[in-house]
């Protein structure tokens, strides 16, 4: 069964049947005469369990106490809600937030306006409602000042909102609720759509159950046969025909249509597709369907890091999924490249940038971490590394005066505190290849070409290898796509200024936007569940995840250029 967008568009109804309930029949529409205050009587005797979480310091039943009075004294002290398609634009939004799991209280506050939509007069609703608009729009006012919640597990901390800040919301339409949306509203709703199926699920079949430890071959039995075909069937890898005929057999095995469900269920989940049922298929199997719709609900919030910018050219690079794709000015993907990107003891750091010079034949200045954690290691061991891999020394990045290697007690080199750089020349084993794209940033962090001995390493299938920078396995082509973006330039063909050797610097006229992202699950086109290994562990952390490394700047602005240039951290 597939979810196409047409049976996501009706799955995520469940979530607007909350909006529906809330809205319909508001008493305040009745009312011909506004009051002269907001009447925070209306609260007197109401229970609001979610506060306490939400605002933990608040001494009222709401968070924002400060400015509903005069948030609602713009509005002559009417509903702010009775518009039904109000109600409808800001619910799914709240929902998807609760489901996430990164604020704690909103599946509590949800509760909360269904319990006083009850109640006759609805004023108490309608304050509520307006209450969580505001915490919404602080949950994502703080998410952007800081968005590491959304990658280590720590809920998001609220600081009420200024009068100012809240004003430019009102009044309420539905094209400024739909400004909040963390993605486009099409991909919100598929993806709402597939949480919302996820959740209604039964608990899944194969959860409490033990799956031997041999891989299930082509050809054997499948333990638990009926079970995997649910899980199959449930997740959209495995037609209900073929589920019902499947079932009807005695014995359940890894053939037919039930193999190409399992070789369809390891694509979705980035895994080998071999069709063998073996550890790493299991423990996706086994995922209580629970956890996976909070990923994917997490992720979707993590999609307010993906911007896409019409009308510019713009790379985008899912560390995850070991892919960076070109999307065109109409923001159409016209081209895609394997990627190897960093390591999880040296993980690549999510930034914001953009690509402003190609260089042919790049020299490769060392970083720091690697100076000290490689470089010097390795000529302590071998006194001839540096000249087999044409690596120079530099008396300082600002004095580039040479110094040779032998005239450098090695033994007695302590790596933290060598004065000196290193700079390998050109060259088709420069650690940076034959291309490299520079990007401003302040991590020292590239895409670039590969090493010519190292690229059987793209042939792997998970590719975690590199110090930081992401490798790409098709440069040339990525570098012809963007110089040819390029206007009132002429330059060589690049693979004659490539097999000259030497070094060529090409700064740009059209700089090409660039999205480095860590996504684990979304919903594709075809409207089918995508998961991929979360190998730097900011689903579910096991350990304390370092904040420059999710911290997420954006080096389009001009402050973070400046910083970037200044070598400043963030």
């Amino acid at each position: 069964m597939k979810f196409n967008r047409k049976k996501i568009s009706t799955l995520i109804g469940a979530a607007f049947t909350v909006s529906t309930l809330l809205a319909s029949g508001s008493a305040f529409a009745a009312e011909k005469v506004a009051d002269n205050n907001l009447g925070w009587y209306v609260l007197d005797g109401v229970t609001v369990n979610s506060s306490q979480q939400l605002c933990p310091g608040s001494s009222s039943k709401v968070c924002n106490s400060g400015i509903l009075d005069q948030i609602y004294a713009q509005n002559n002290f009417m509903p702010l809600w009775q518009n039904t398609a109000l109600v409808s634009a800001i619910m799914p939004q709240l929902q998807a937030v609760a489901d996430s799991h990164t604020l704690p209280g909103m599946k509590a506050r949800l509760a909360d306006l269904k319990t006083l939509k009850v109640i006759p007069g609805q004023r108490a609703y309608d304050l509520l409602l307006t209450d969580t608009f505001l915490v919404y729009v602080d949950y994502i006012n703080q998410l952007k000042a800081s968005p590491q919640p959304l990658y280590n597990s720590k809920p998001v901390k609220l600081a009420p909102l200024t009068l100012k800040q809240a004003q430019s919301y009102f009044p309420l339409t539905v094209a400024k609720i739909n400004a909040l949306l963390p993605d486009s509203q099409d991909q919100f709703t598929a993806t709402l759509g597939m949480v919302n199926h996820l959740l209604s699920l039964p608990r899944n079949p194969l959860s409490m159950v033990v799956f031997p430890y041999h891989p299930v071959q082509l050809g054997q039995p499948i333990p638990y046969g009926k079970k995997v075909a649910k899980v199959l069937l449930d997740l959209g890898d495995l037609s209900q025909a073929d589920y019902t005929t499947i079932i009807a057999e005695k014995s359940i095995t890894n053939t037919g249509a039930m193999n190409a469900a399992v070789k369809s269920f390891e694509a979705n989940h980035g895994l080998v597709v071999d069709g063998i049922i073996g550890p790493n298929t299991v423990r996706h199997l086994v995922r209580p369907y629970s956890d996976v719709a909070r990923v994917l609900a997490l992720n979707l919030q993590r999609e307010r890091f993906n911007p896409m910018i019409k009308g510019q050219p713009q790379i985008v690079v899912n560390i995850p999924n070991f892919k960076l794709e070109f999307y065109n000015k109409q923001g159409k993907p016209v081209f895609e490249s394997k990627i190897i990107d960093g390591m999880p003891r040296r993980p690549t750091n999510l930034f914001l940038t953009y690509v402003n010079t190609v260089v042919i034949n790049p020299f490769w200045n060392v970083p720091e971490t690697i100076k000290v954690q490689n470089i010097i290691p390795a000529q302590q061991r071998n006194p001839n590394f540096l000249k087999n891999n044409r690596i120079q020394i530099y008396t300082s990045w600002g004095n580039r005066t040479l110094i040779p290697a032998d005239s450098i007690d090695w033994a007695k080199v302590n790596p933290k505190t060598f004065p000196h750089e290193f700079s390998q020349t050109p060259g088709p084993e420069n650690a940076l290849g034959r291309v490299a794209f520079l990007m401003p940033d302040s991590f020292s962090v590239y895409l670039h070409d590969e090493a010519q001995s190292e690229y059987p390493l793209f042939k792997a299938h998970r590719r975690d290898f590199s110090s930081g920078c992401m490798r790409v396995d098709k440069p040339r082509a990525l570098a012809k796509l963007i110089l040819g973006y390029q206007t009132n330039m002429t330059f060589p063909p690049l693979d004659d200024m490539i097999n000259s050797n030497k070094h060529k610097s090409i700064g740009l006229s059209e700089q090409v936007n660039v999205n480095v992202v860590y996504l684990t699950s979304w919903v594709n086109a075809k409207g089918q569940l995508e998961i991929r290994p979360d190998i730097y562990g900011y689903d579910n952390p096991r350990k304390p995840i370092e904040n420059q490394f999710i911290s997420i700047p954006n080096y389009r602005t001009n402050t973070r250029i400046h910083e970037a240039l200044l070598n400043v951290s963030s």
